[in-house]
């Protein structure tokens, strides 16, 4: 009995309940009491045991240690939506060049044919192809590079597969086009990077220089050689208003290459280069590297970054950089091709997968380029396919929307609180209040209203 009498004074006294050895608090002092132990119990781990739904994009694959534990993946809330918009009317081409133009008000396409030189231009808000027909161009090339220069205000086109005499050779001419006159001009200075086809290209607008990386030197045939010849990995820069290449190759500098992605950042004035073809053999379908490297044209100095989380080696895959964040699509690997989208981000050096409809099948070597109208068009085989990245929390057509599992029409919480959390709350503060009135009723007379 005195141990039960005990218990009861020491509840008595934790609730403010005045016994005949307790000094009573004042009733203040016990609503406050109340009020904070009921708020610390909605924020304390019980509350959060039970959270809501939610779903991670980006897979955990390649770990670089064994037994590692893989770090989760980075889900920074993209969504995509890819959407076939082929018009009727368009270019026959295959391993073509494509950049957006300001002035044209659309993307200029040059290339993927040996037997034309057309030069076209896509509209996305119309969805329109149509040819402009300048009154020189390059000879018709196949696998070249081009990127616009925002100073000049031109576009600069370099290299690819040509076919002089009846034979395949890769070509080292540099054109630049004028979107104001509708004028291709053959500028080629000494020096120049050597011939070759497949290598990447970016602009970057910081320092006003094309950058140009790899390639495959591919030697001279009428058909398929024997003989390939090497992938590149030199570095070059060209500055349109002086029409000066620069061989700015360091002792580090990645692997040799071609069919690579490249694209650059205008916000951090960095290209990011991933992925790639470096065996020596024609067929370099079974050699796909699935490397992440950064170029600084500022420093002109290569940075090797491999996170755990990063696409599968590929080869072919189309880039762009969209706002804040680089976009990589598709490629091809040793027996197959991707259809899958990814996205960079150049100020964590992190890989995510981004969750999207199937996208296009025309990998490899299709023509990407972002439009300001917030879309990357991307063009081959006589497809034509836009991307978007959908507003937060808006899924891609054929993936279920995350949900936060809180039902249609439910008021916002209290103080911020999440639902799960204030019903902790109230089933806790229950409990207490129920107590301190069963201490109360034990005391003599009985509880006081």
């Amino acid at each position: 009995m005195r141990r039960s009498n005990s218990k009861k004074r020491r509840i008595g006294q934790w609730f403010g309940v005045s016994g005949a050895k307790t000094t009573k608090r004042p009733r203040y002092v016990r609503i406050l009491s109340f009020a904070v132990f009921v708020f610390a119990v909605a924020y304390s781990p019980v509350a959060v045991s039970f959270p809501p739904s939610f779903s991670t994009a980006g897979t955990v694959e390649d770990l670089q240690t064994a037994g590692a534990t893989a770090p989760a993946p980075r889900d920074d809330g993209l969504r995509g939506i890819w959407s076939d918009v082929s018009p009727s009317f368009a270019p026959a081409r295959y391993e073509s060049s494509l950049a957006y133009v300001p002035a044209l008000h659309g993307s200029l396409l040059f290339g993927g044919s040996f037997q034309s030189n057309e030069t076209w231009r896509y509209l996305s808000d119309a969805n329109n192809w149509s040819p402009l027909s300048p009154p020189s161009a390059p000879p018709p090339a196949v696998g070249g590079s081009m990127a616009y220069d925002s100073r000049a205000g031109k576009v600069v086109f370099f290299g690819g597969l040509v076919r002089p005499e009846h034979l395949i050779c890769p070509g080292n001419d540099t054109w630049i086009y004028d979107p104001l006159t509708n004028i291709w001009t053959n500028v080629t200075p000494t020096p120049s990077p050597p011939p070759r086809w497949q290598a990447s290209i970016a602009y970057d607008s910081a320092t006003h220089r094309t950058v140009l990386f790899g390639g495959h030197r591919l030697r001279c045939g009428g058909g398929i050689p024997e003989d390939p010849g090497p992938r590149l990995n030199d570095t070059w820069t060209y500055d349109a208003l002086t029409n000066t290449w620069s061989d700015v190759t360091s002792s580090v500098n990645p692997p040799a290459r071609s069919e690579a992605g490249f694209a650059s950042d205008p916000k951090e004035s960095r290209s990011v280069l991933f992925g790639g073809v470096s065996f020596e053999s024609y067929d370099a379908r079974y050699s796909v590297l699935g490397d992440t490297w950064v170029f600084d044209p500022g420093t002109a100095s290569w940075w090797h970054h491999d996170p755990v989380v990063r696409p599968p080696g590929r080869h072919g895959q189309g880039m762009a950089s969209m706002p804040n964040v680089t976009i990589l699509y598709g490629g091809c690997y040793a027996t197959g091709c991707y259809r899958d989208t990814w996205s960079y981000d150049m100020r964590t050096h992190l890989w995510a997968e981004v969750p999207s409809n199937p996208g296009p099948t025309f990998a490899p070597q299709a023509a990407f380029a972002y439009d300001p109208d917030g879309v990357i068009v991307a063009y081959g085989n006589l497809e034509t396919w836009e991307f978007r990245l959908a507003p937060s929390g808006q899924g891609p057509p054929d993936e279920r929307p995350p949900t936060d599992d809180v039902p249609t029409g439910v008021a916002p919480s209290l103080l911020g609180l999440p639902p799960y959390a204030l019903a902790t709350a109230a089933a806790v503060g229950g409990v207490l209040v129920a107590a301190w009135w069963w201490a109360k009723s034990r005391r003599p007379g009985g509880p006081r209203t």
